[in-house]
């Protein structure tokens, strides 16, 4: 169940604008080809207006291991993470957790018919690995809720 992820903070806040492509790129289906015009995009998108909400409670973490292959979390991914964020049920969540820090599917369960928590499920998203179950005797932290994963689409 070892898994470990490093932690960065941003220390550079200049803007970062890159084109965007009008066009809108299709993942499905198919269409006529767009117009030849749009190797020339005009609108831009600031990459850290879009990423980041908050400098000083942002971090960035770097995925080492597995356990969140089935939605699309891999070793060495990239994973924005924004603390001091409540965590709502199914996000993804960075916790400390026995001396390490662990990301995972956040899983609430809630004392019936009332807002309380009961406890919490620490879901891997990989058949391999166990879940974690949390309750008020664990030793744990929520450190975090990541906002954004960055995955290398080419190697």
């Amino acid at each position: 169940m070892k898994s470990k992820i490093e932690l960065f903070k941003l220390e550079n806040d200049e803007n970062i604008t890159i084109p965007v492509l009008p066009a809108k790129v299709k993942a499905g289906g198919y269409g006529s080809f767009e117009s030849p015009a749009l190797d020339f995009p005009e609108d831009t998108i600031d990459l850290l207006k879009l990423l980041i909400k908050d400098k000083e409670t942002t971090f960035f973490a770097r995925v080492t291991g597995d356990s969140l292959i089935g939605i699309g979390v891999f070793d060495g991914d990239i994973l924005i993470v924004q603390k001091g964020l409540f965590p709502r049920e199914n996000d993804i969540v960075v916790v400390f957790y026995q001396g390490e820090f662990y990301v995972k599917r956040y899983k609430p369960k809630y004392k019936e018919n009332s807002l309380r928590l009961e406890k919490i499920k620490l879901k891997s998203e990989n058949p391999d690995y166990a879940d974690m179950d949390i309750n008020e005797d664990t030793d744990f932290e929520l450190w975090g809720v990541s906002t954004w994963n960055l995955h290398k689409l080419r190697k």
